[in-house]
């Protein structure tokens, strides 16, 4: 499957889906990977790949697994709680009882307590996007993929909606409908995320924790073809986000294509990584990626990091100024989150 299958589409729960049916249909390669599990104490950074969630050291480099997941499963969108003790975190697979889907689970860093904490309750509901406000309040992004009766595999229709999760009942219920991908704003009552509009995105959008207030998140007039893992700064005073077909408005008030003359694109749309003050008032763009990424935010604030095209990735987040790069093995991309 080429990789803009895989990542461009309109969230990040049809990347796990498409992912997740490689895997189960191929199984996971062999890959060169320390054989070393429960590295999480001595990470830097914890990533979801296709082949399993691993612990980075400062350099880059991985140092091995940081937990055994479940045969023939795939996690993503990982995010650290603000304890900074447990790992939340999709993974899709297939289950005798619910089919295929993803559930959130939970992990504690040193690799311990491995567990469920959101289930889907049928087949085709996939959770991913796991976020946490300050006051530990879990929000998801859940989708329920409508199958075509007649041929199995194939959807014909989305729902996807922004869940706030009872974490003491993992009992959920929805704050935001036609939603996904959600960030929440730790310092403020509010979430950034990918508006839907009948499983298409519809753009960057903003409202109350509560989903009261909903509305664009821009106040630019800039539109995007596509969105992806809008990341609140750890100061609640920023957004990053990855994006491709950037138009915004010309003198004349004209949409005016966008275009970026470095780095490397596919579909003839650069993905870029954006970043603006939360009030959405201004954009900025601070680096071509080649591909569209999941960026991480620094427990400071001031770098960002990423994984394209089989590299690992820390960038300035003043200006995109590479600051480290080195090459991975065993996957190609990945959702990485800073742990210390």
């Amino acid at each position: 499957m080429a990789r803009s299958n895989q990542r461009r589409g309109p969230s990040r729960a049809v990347a796990t889906l498409a992912i997740a049916l490689v895997v189960a249909c191929q199984g996971a390669q062999p890959v060169a990977i320390p054989a070393d599990v429960g590295v999480g104490p001595r990470s830097t950074f914890a990533v979801a790949a296709v082949t399993g969630l691993f612990g980075l050291g400062a350099d880059g480099k991985i140092l091995g697994r940081i937990v055994d997941l479940p045969a023939r499963s795939v996690p993503s969108t990982v995010a650290v709680d603000p304890s900074g003790s447990v790992l939340y975190f999709a993974l899709a697979q297939t289950t005798p009882d619910r089919g295929f889907g993803a559930d959130i689970y939970r992990v504690k860093v040193d690799g311990t307590d491995l567990r469920p904490v959101v289930a889907r309750d049928r087949p085709n509901v996939f959770y991913a996007s796991p976020t946490f406000s300050e006051s530990g309040a879990l929000f998801v992004h859940r989708r329920l993929a409508k199958e075509d009766p007649d041929h199995p595999g194939i959807y014909l229709e989305a729902v996807d909606s922004i869940e706030r999760v009872d974490l003491a009942t993992g009992q959920s219920r929805t704050v935001i409908a036609d939603a996904a991908e959600p960030a929440a704003v730790l310092h403020g009552a509010r979430l950034v995320f990918v508006h839907m509009d009948r499983g298409q995105q519809a753009g960057l959008w903003s409202a109350g924790a509560d989903g009261s207030q909903p509305g664009p998140f821009l106040k630019t007039g800039d539109r995007f073809w596509f969105v992806q893992a809008p990341r609140i700064s750890p100061a609640g005073d920023q957004v990053v986000w990855s994006s491709a077909g950037r138009a915004t408005s010309g003198r004349d008030g004209a949409p005016v294509a966008r275009t970026h003359k470095t780095g490397l694109a596919h579909l003839d749309q650069p993905s870029e990584l954006y970043v603006a003050p939360l009030g959405g008032t201004s954009l900025k763009s601070i680096m071509s990626t080649g591909d569209d990424v999941v960026p991480a935010w620094s427990p400071d604030g001031t770098r960002i990091a990423y994984i394209a095209l089989a590299t690992f990735y820390v960038v300035s987040a003043a200006d995109g100024k590479v600051l480290l790069q080195q090459p991975t093995a065993g996957f190609n991309y990945g959702d990485p989150v800073w742990l210390r």
